[in-house]
């Protein structure tokens, strides 16, 4: 095959093959192979030339970024996971696999069609991959990417600060007003959390939405009310020391979520924004395209549905 490498050549730990390595495995395959930095600035330019199959080689931040820019388009992505929480990679049930087994199954591979979503409000609109959300998963990102987590010593290092910090974040972080809308049914109140997953995990391996499927033209909506706090943070304790999660958070299982509150701020994918607090916001959430996501021969052929960390349910309650 024809093969276009995209590769963030700033991904991972050390641990697992550099460029040269992936080179040379793509290449013992059998594979014709064209390489370009994730950071390269024309990268759409470069995507829209001819290839039987475009791999993004990096973190969950690299793939996103190949797979919206792909949307809509016939030629399938390959993800190699080489990130810290690689959260696509377990959504697609591929993130165990050697590298050389990913290149080994593009042959014979499963194609999947990834639905990609669209979050509109005041700063416009933006195509993600893997979720929106408002309250504690933007505030602890922010505050991880001040402390450099991201930059220690291995990738499980990171994950593990990352689910510390988050739980000691639960303590003292505000509620904020919220009134949305899901395909019809309405949810209001005081939340912490709010999060319209495309996949089942976010930040560092967090199950949040463990039911949600990416290929099926809805979101999983995870809302944690302000009287929940205590709820989600055993749930985070029970994260940090790697036990069953005690509780099932509320989700809502949604095609089209409209949302008016006044947090002041939010993640779309691994991005944030501070905004301030000027009165209700109108936010509109929705899967507007897909793009072919190519699973290797040999691994699960679609997400796993085997955790019952989450309770899908058909509607919302006011």
């Amino acid at each position: 095959m024809r093969v276009t490498l995209i590769h963030n050549p700033g991904a991972g730990d050390g641990s697992r093959p550099g460029l040269r390595g992936l080179l040379e495995l793509i290449h013992a395959a059998g594979h014709q192979v064209r390489y370009w930095s994730s950071k390269e600035r024309q990268l759409a330019s470069v995507l829209s030339e001819s290839a039987d199959l475009v791999v993004a080689a990096g973190g969950d931040g690299t793939i996103a970024k190949v797979a919206r820019l792909l949307r809509g388009s016939d030629t399938p992505i390959a993800v190699l996971p080489i990130g810290t929480a690689n959260n696509i990679s377990k959504a697609l049930g591929v993130a165990d696999l050697t590298l050389a087994q990913h290149v080994a199954g593009w042959t014979g591979g499963h194609p999947i069609d990834f639905d990609i979503g669209r979050a509109r409000g005041p700063w416009g609109s933006r195509r993600f991959v893997e979720s929106f959300g408002l309250g504690l998963m933007p505030h602890i990102m922010m505050v991880l990417e001040r402390e450099g987590v991201g930059k220690l010593e291995n990738a499980e290092a990171n994950v593990a600060r990352a689910v510390q910090a988050t739980r000691a974040a639960l303590r003292l972080l505000p509620a904020f007003e919220l009134h949305a809308v899901l395909d019809g049914a309405e949810l209001s109140g005081r939340f912490i959390l709010l999060e319209a997953m495309n996949i089942a995990f976010i930040g560092p391996n967090l199950n949040l939405a463990s039911l949600a499927d990416p290929t099926d033209g809805q979101f999983d909506v995870v809302a944690v009310r302000e009287e929940e706090r205590e709820t989600l943070r055993d749930c985070l304790e029970a994260e940090e020391h790697g036990e069953p999660w005690p509780h099932e958070l509320r989700v809502i299982r949604s095609a089209r979520v409209r949302i008016t509150c006044g947090a002041g701020a939010f993640h779309i994918d691994d991005e944030t924004s501070q905004r301030p607090r000027r009165g209700g916001r109108g936010i509109d959430i929705s899967v507007i395209d897909r793009v072919r996501v190519l699973l290797p021969a040999g691994s699960a052929a679609a997400p796993s549905r085997s955790s019952s960390l989450a309770e899908a349910v058909t509607g919302a309650t006011a």
